[in-house]
């Protein structure tokens, strides 16, 4: 349980601390029990009578705590802190997303949560896509033991992740373009756009021109022809390799053009924000946890960026798990975080159930787990693969699952009224404008989602103990 030492009165306190303590309070009364009827009625995966020893199953959760924590709508107070405790709490072990490069919002979470919680967490992923966040699991040391291994995953040469407009530059100042005698580029039919004051046109859409045959460009200055050591160069003479001003040599295969610094675009290139995966046990149950924040982008591009990394994903996990299985059959291999799903129809999700990964069955039904809760960005997936081949005891075995949507209870959409007066800038005396979207800065704009896992086979492992010795007095 969460200790919330901070809500005892204080002679210091004025009334609207007073009253933001009463409320807490009454907010996490009112948590524990909507979060008790949420898991109680949840939606049984299998026929299977749920234990009431708790110490035979596990919940794992996955939650994008939006901006964890940053000053876009203002720093989390603490209040929200002391509500995502307690939603935490409900849980043993959560993979957590969008953790910011300060460490101080999770750390006082965890503070709230008791000293048998700890985490682990990444460096922050840099560049402009990796939004110098961090990936993080929280756990109850009481109830998952860390196995001491963790690591960010990378893609291998040759299997990363290809941009879906292929490999492009950009020269500073524009490309000049030479088209043979008669022929024009034309802009497509339909082709969204405005005329700006310029006399400029500005496209509201991605625009592929196909250049002529024979267009030639010309190179940006401070581009290079390279020949690597023992390359078999045409051009020879005493003097070395000799062009004349004017001639139109073709370069053989060997030569590569380099053109200056930052000029490319696009490529083959890795995560935008790099997976984490550690590997943790909880009873007789070893799993390997994979946390994730799928690149979100925009339009066709953004949506064929997603489903790339997703698939990529999913063949280097599947490739480490095969390794492991042959070697540990109890250890599991489950995928979970913002995958950036839009439905369970979509490409997107066709991309996670490739390399033999599935859903659990009980997620399968479960509203989305954005606000509206009609998108499905979240989700949790494990890997099947060699399942047939297993002789061990120990089974992927989910009970009940579900997304939880706390805003029917904190910061309710009827509630604007008692939350204005801490809405305020910082170093301002202006307001933010919506409650709605200040509130899921104080929160998320994600909601949390879970799996209740089945950890205690002691029973499966003394039936085969009972057949071995039956097998042995047979013979």
């Amino acid at each position: 349980m969460p200790i919330y030492t901070w809500l005892r009165p204080d002679p210091e306190d004025d009334i609207q601390t007073l009253e933001t303590k009463r409320r807490a309070a009454q907010k996490i009364k009112a948590l524990r029990t909507a979060l008790d009827n949420h898991i109680n009625r949840a939606d049984l995966s299998t026929q299977a009578e749920i234990p009431l020893d708790t110490s035979r199953f596990i919940r794992i959760a996955t939650w994008n705590l939006r901006e964890f924590d940053s000053a876009s709508y203002g720093y989390r107070s603490r209040e929200a802190k002391a509500y995502i405790a307690e939603i935490l709490s409900h849980f043993d072990l959560v993979a957590l997303q969008e953790i910011r490069e300060e460490l101080d919002a999770l750390n006082d979470v965890r503070a709230l949560l008791g000293p048998n919680w700890d985490y682990i967490a990444t460096d922050v992923t840099e560049g402009t896509s990796g939004n110098r966040e961090r990936m993080a699991f929280l756990f109850n040391r009481d109830r998952v033991q860390f196995r001491n291994v963790a690591g960010e995953l990378t893609l291998p040469r040759g299997q990363k992740v290809t941009d879906p407009f292929g490999d492009r530059f950009r020269v500073e100042g524009g490309a000049r373009l030479e088209l043979a005698e008669g022929q024009e580029l034309s802009s497509p039919t339909g082709l969204k756009s405005r005329s700006l004051a310029s006399g400029q046109t500005r496209v509201d859409e991605d625009v592929e021109i196909p250049l002529p045959p024979e267009t030639k460009i010309v190179l940006p200055p401070g581009s290079l022809v390279r020949f690597a050591r023992n390359a078999k160069v045409p051009f020879n003479d005493d003097a070395g390799i000799d062009i004349e001003a004017g001639s139109r040599p073709t370069l053989p295969e060997s030569g590569e053009i380099v053109l200056p610094p930052n000029s490319l675009v696009g490529g083959s290139q890795q995560f935008a924000r790099t997976p984490f995966i550690a590997s943790f046990q909880a009873g007789w149950l070893k799993i390997n946890l994979a946390t994730v924040h799928i690149y979100y982008g925009s339009g066709a591009a953004g949506i064929e960026q997603r489903k790339e990394e997703i698939r990529r994903l999913t063949a280097l996990l599947a490739e480490r798990a095969n390794s492991d299985s042959d070697s540990d059959a109890d250890s599991f291999f489950i995928a979970l975080g913002d995958f950036n799903i839009v439905d369970h129809e979509h490409d997107t999700m066709a991309a996670l159930r490739t390399n033999d990964f599935v859903v659990p069955e009980p997620l399968q039904n479960v509203p989305g787990s954005n606000v509206k809760q009609d998108r499905f960005y979240d989700q949790i997936a494990f890997w099947t693969g060699k399942s047939s081949r297993r002789s061990t005891y120990t089974r992927f075995l989910p009970y009940r699952a579900g997304v939880f949507d706390y805003f029917d209870v904190v910061y309710r959409q009827d509630e604007e009224a008692v939350y204005r007066p801490f809405m305020n800038k910082p170093d301002s005396d202006e307001t933010y404008a919506s409650y709605a979207r200040w509130r899921t800065y104080q929160m998320s704009d994600h909601l949390p989602m879970w799996v209740e896992l089945h950890i205690d086979f002691s029973r499966e492992y003394l039936d085969q103990i009972e057949a071995d010795i039956q097998s042995s007095l047979d013979r």
